[in-house]
């Protein structure tokens, strides 16, 4: 449920049909005071008559450092006396503008509008405070306009935030330019246009206004970016509909040229990485290959289970940098590289006459590559020595992985149902080794503890928790 909504349930007298029509405004109100440079408040009638209830309020993004002049908290109930200005047009339906005491002694411009419903009722105020440049008190009303249109999920570029780099075009149903700020203008240069656009008509302009005509024609708004020269723009075409009509259009204009090229900088150096990852994947399947040649012509069963040891650990690195080649970022989840891996390890070490059943139950956890490849390499060693220990000699037998996140942690669960954990396990210096790597990994490079347990009836359970690393930490 969204706060106005929540609020206005709780202590507004608007019936659900009105309030689900106000809070289709609630995700265009920031845009709004963006446009608009101005506080935005909104007031629906309380439950108590003469009372108004404060139901949202946003700064522009100017303001959004200024700690002095704290907005009201939503929820607030007030009286008409309170509001006057905000009251009148609530109860005669007309706009108003005045000045109203935001602070002791400051005194602040307000221009209020009735939002109606689809009857025509008001049913609630928006009200802008502060104070502007006259020529932009045009955008204050385009700003309320635009709380008009619900919007949809496809829209949401359309009316992103505002910023200090974003310039504002304003264009009337008839095609002529009605405001251009400072910030458009200087655009507007580096795309070979000096003179001053407000008074013009697209339509007989030399400029190209392609975007803004098309708009005007079909309705509807678009986002694209448009290269003059060397330079990037973004160019956000907003129209505003009264009456089924388009009444303006917003065009906003955004200089991005360093930005793109930082872009496609990082699309070329992604690609670059995922390349490698893709090269080392296969070196190591390469390497994988000839530890398999190596295992067909030697002889002695303890040197086979060492290739074996080997070649599966290479095999858990070549899944990380395999996941990592199919991915845009340097963070993977881990729990498709242990499902993998847990089928890789029991097809390559279980004999065909064995029947050893993998069970995966894994939420997802995103972890960084260096992490992920620490943590597959303890994985295989833990799923390594439930294949060749806990369940040696037998011809069944299950082997759980399970990954489970909470909060900041998470735990990793290998658990088999074989003969548990022998006494003399640390005297096999192969084995020994494996635990030395488990406990090595687990502890250094995952900052984490590990916990060898018998299993319920029977078998071994070892337990990894660790903190789980956040992105840009």
């Amino acid at each position: 449920m969204s706060p106005i909504e929540s609020i206005c349930q709780s202590a507004s007298s608007l019936s659900d049909v009105q309030i689900h029509i106000l809070k289709n405004s609630e995700k265009l109100l920031q845009f709004a005071s963006d446009l608009s440079h101005r506080k935005i408040y909104v007031y629906v009638p309380g439950q108590e008559a003469g009372t108004l209830v404060l139901t949202a309020q946003r700064r522009p993004f100017f303001q959004e450092s200024d700690s002095l002049t704290a907005l009201p908290d939503s929820g607030v109930v007030v009286t008409r006396y309170d509001e006057p200005i905000v009251w009148q047009v609530l109860t005669t339906g007309t706009p108003l503008k005045g000045t109203i005491e935001t602070n002791y002694g400051q005194m602040e411009p307000i221009s209020c509008y009735p939002f109606v419903d689809n009857g025509g009722l008001t049913i609630g105020v928006i009200s802008f405070v502060g104070r502007i440049e006259n020529s932009r008190d045009v955008l204050t009303e385009t700003a309320f306009l635009s709380l008009q249109v619900p919007i949809e999920e496809h829209m949401n570029r359309l009316y992103q935030r505002l910023s200090l780099q974003d310039g504002i075009i304003l264009v009337d149903g008839n095609g002529t330019i009605r405001y251009v700020d400072d910030m458009a203008e200087s655009i507007m240069q580096l795309r070979g246009r000096f003179k001053r656009l407000t008074g013009e008509n697209i339509y007989s302009s030399q400029f190209h206004f392609a975007g803004v005509k098309q708009a005007l024609e079909t309705r509807q708004g678009s986002v694209v970016d448009v290269q003059h020269g060397k330079n990037v723009f973004t160019r956000r075409i907003i129209p505003i509909l009264r009456r089924g009509r388009v009444d303006r259009i917003i065009v906003v204009i955004t200089e991005r040229t360093e930005l793109y090229q930082k872009e496609e900088e990082l699309m070329i150096k992604t690609s670059v990485i995922k390349e490698i990852h893709h090269r080392v994947k296969n070196n190591l399947q390469t390497i994988a290959g000839l530890l398999r040649m190596q295992l067909r012509r030697v002889q002695s069963e303890e040197a086979k289970e060492a290739l074996n040891e080997s070649l599966n650990r290479i095999i858990s690195i070549s899944l990380v940098h395999e996941t990592l080649s199919h991915h845009d970022e340097e963070y993977i989840d881990i729990s498709d590289v242990a499902e993998k891996l847990l089928s890789l390890v029991l097809h390559s070490l279980v004999s065909t006459e064995s029947h050893i059943i993998p069970v995966f139950h894994g939420q997802k956890l995103m972890m960084p590559s260096d992490a992920a490849t620490s943590l597959s390499l303890v994985l295989n060693e833990l799923i390594t020595n439930s294949v060749l220990h806990g369940l040696s000699g037998r011809k069944e037998g299950i082997i759980t992985l399970q990954i489970c996140c909470q909060g900041e942690t998470a735990d990793i669960t290998v658990e088999d149902n074989g003969c548990g954990m022998p006494e003399t396990m640390t005297k096999d210096k192969r084995h020994h080794l494996g635990l030395k790597i488990i406990k090595t990994l687990v502890e250094k490079d995952l900052h984490g503890t590990i916990i060898f347990s018998g299993a319920e009836p029977e078998g071994t359970r070892a337990v990894i928790h660790f903190p789980i690393e956040k992105r840009g930490d």
